[in-house]
């Protein structure tokens, strides 16, 4: 992938690859080089869980006196 006028360095343009030892962004106009960092999967991403919420207690209604 391509990032145009991207490089902190000279404001060149950037792009992305992978070697042995992980991905890098590096630029073509003055060879600036960064490396990646890996992307470690949460261990819960792509599960779905479903949780049972307690139900509401009923609110009691206060009787009223009827005025006659």
């Amino acid at each position: 992938m391509m990032y145009f006028k991207e490089c902190p360095k000279c404001h060149g343009d950037l792009f992305d690859g992978e070697d042995l030892h992980g991905r890098y962004v590096s630029c073509i106009q003055c060879g600036y080089m960064r490396d990646l960092p890996e992307e470690i999967p949460h261990p819960l991403a792509g599960k779905s869980f479903v949780i049972d919420a307690p139900k509401p207690a009923k609110k009691r209604r206060k009787k009223v006196a009827q005025a006659a």
